[in-house]
């Protein structure tokens, strides 16, 4: 028996050093909650928390109108940055700052809950911030970092007002970048004809050679031809606002077009262009065929 305390004694001794030495860390929630209520303080933030959910927000801008649902398919616009400072998209013209689609689909989770139980109308504009336990986790996702609370401000638009909504962000355009002498048409499309040309009359089944450059209204280019390489279209097959812009020059003319987003690629947008987006088209017209 006492050989058997003269071994095991310096082994108890040892798992106690052990066991002392054992930090305890915070868990998640605790460092969310830390890093938001210093955020809030700090920024001298007018939020409330949602539910002891750790979700905070405040409506800037209370919405009109039937109440939102998991299964309705909106057009939001937003900004989001992390806490941190480490992530920040705050350009609403990108395509990582516009969504259309369910509101169900939307992530992550803590917007979803925003919009539908705190906002609830469409046309309104709310604030939120979202800890990293309701938004992408430790994992993170793309460039935002892992367990980082996220900073967003998420305008929920109306379909129904997005033709006088995208108008106005046209207009406000034209008017930042000093555009003048367009004409509008009745679809909302904004033409200037810098050159008519003096060659063929163009029509919807005409196939044209183009060179152009196509951006968006916050000055990215999406698309463009090389100098000396146009492009050839059958003009029956590209977006609307092209068929209806083109034929108002001839062979050898130049036109400039502002194309609402029902005259380009709709509320979904496609790749490289954000939903619901205005496009700004330069375009040369230097060859037509039947």
């Amino acid at each position: 028996m006492k050989q058997f305390i003269k071994y095991a004694l310096p082994g108890l001794f040892l798992m106690s050093i052990i066991v002392a030495c054992e930090k305890e860390y915070d868990t998640i929630e605790v460092i969310d909650d830390r890093n938001i209520a210093a955020y809030i303080q700090a920024n001298k933030l007018n939020m409330v928390e949602y539910q002891n959910s750790g979700i905070y927000y405040e409506v800037i801008n209370p919405g009109t109108g039937e109440d939102v649902q998991y299964s309705d398919q909106l057009p939001l616009i937003f900004t989001i940055k992390s806490l941190d400072g480490q992530y920040s998209a705050l350009d609403t013209f990108n395509v990582s700052n516009r969504y259309y689609n369910f509101l169900g689909y939307f992530n992550p989770e803590g917007v979803r809950i925003g919009i539908k139980e705190v906002l609830k109308k469409k046309s309104g504009t709310i604030r939120m911030i979202i800890p990293s336990r309701s938004a992408f986790g430790r994992n993170g996702v793309g460039t935002i970092p892992g367990n980082a609370s996220l900073d967003l401000t998420v305008k929920v638009l109306d379909k129904s007002k997005l033709p006088a909504y995208e108008d106005f962000t046209i207009q406000k355009y034209m008017a930042a970048n000093s555009l003048t002498g367009f004409t509008k048409t009745a679809s909302g499309l904004y033409y200037k004809i810098d050159a008519p040309g003096t060659g063929s009359p163009i029509a919807l089944d005409s196939t044209i050679k183009a060179e152009y450059e196509g951006k968006l209204l916050n000055g990215t280019v999406f698309d463009k031809t090389s100098p000396g390489s146009p492009a050839t279209f059958l003009l029956s097959t590209v977006v609307k606002g092209w068929q209806e812009a083109i034929p108002l020059i001839k062979e050898g003319g130049t036109i400039r077009m502002i194309l609402p987003s029902p005259l380009a690629y709709g509320l979904e947008g496609n790749t490289g262009i954000p939903a619901f987006s205005a496009l700004f088209f330069n375009v040369k017209i230097t060859e037509v065929t039947k």
